[in-house]
């Protein structure tokens, strides 16, 4: 039940941890990755009490990290235009939270301030709040929408299927390249990691159509709460969840990007001649 309030702490600090109850049976009318997105939203309409898994949103963070996550996508639509392919490439692909990811990350901030919106509104998107280009490549926040900025860019119909993501082929690329690679990820950002990996696997059609919703929106938030139910086996079948959406769409993206580079069978979704 641990992992659940990770994407809460991840942005917030200690929260109070959901805990499982009774099993509840599900509702005839639940959506799954069959529904049409119309069906998925009204899935917020279901009271929670009638899911077999209720979720809940951080209203303690949501609106800050709402507001961060957007001025993160203004800045990033326009520094990822100037910045090297390399450095780009090093914070998707390297390993979170080596040095030199963290200095790749933090270079395309700093060498790029005037990106930036006029006013630093909230979280960690304003120009004077690092103090060091390691510490301005700290944010999981900003890690996240520089990856899938680089999905939208390089492989807008990237999808996923049961098919892809039960292969043992592919799984047994997944285990071998994100084993290694997230060994120096912090415990509560790795947890995270492992939560939304095991989501997308479990449901790989509602993460796709994730990766093409529109960011803060409904539609956003009723398939964020759709994987979580259906993928309700990742979280130990807990009957309450809290998260916050916009670190819930960071991690399941993140974990998405990876499942399509195993998928594809290739070091990254960057393009060698980009």
């Amino acid at each position: 039940m641990l992992l659940l309030a990770l994407l809460v702490a991840v942005s917030t600090g200690p929260v109070a941890i959901p805990v499982a109850a009774h099993n509840v049976e599900a509702p005839a009318d639940l959506p799954d990755a069959s529904s049409a997105d119309e069906i998925i939203v009204t899935a917020l309409k279901i009271p929670r009490e009638k899911l077999p898994t209720g979720v809940y949103w951080s209203y303690q963070s949501r609106l800050l990290s709402k507001i961060a996550r957007e001025n993160a996508q203004m800045f990033y639509r326009c520094a990822l235009r100037s910045s090297a392919v390399k450095s780009i490439r090093i914070v998707v692909d390297g390993e979170p939270n080596n040095a030199k990811t963290r200095f790749a990350q933090g270079w395309i901030r700093e060498t790029n301030r005037g990106c930036y919106p006029p006013t630093g509104l909230a979280g960690n998107t304003g120009p004077s709040e690092s103090n060091t280009i390691l510490d301005a490549g700290r944010s999981v926040l900003d890690r996240g929408v520089i990856v899938e900025t680089v999905l939208k860019t390089y492989v807008p119909d990237a999808a996923l299927t049961p098919t892809i993501t039960s292969d043992p082929a592919v799984q047994s690329r997944f285990k071998q390249r994100e084993g290694f690679r997230n060994r120096l990820r912090l415990p509560v950002d790795r947890d995270a990691l492992i939560l939304a990996t095991c989501l997308v696997r479990e449901q790989p059609v509602l993460a796709t159509r994730l990766f093409h919703a529109e960011p803060g929106s409904l539609l956003e938030r009723g398939l964020i709460q759709t994987i979580i139910v259906e993928g309700r086996g990742c979280i130990g079948d807990a009957s309450r969840v809290t998260v916050d959406p916009s670190f819930m769409r960071v991690y399941i993206m993140d974990a998405f990007y990876r499942w399509v580079v195993a998928a594809r069978g290739v070091e990254s979704l960057i393009p060698a001649a980009a």
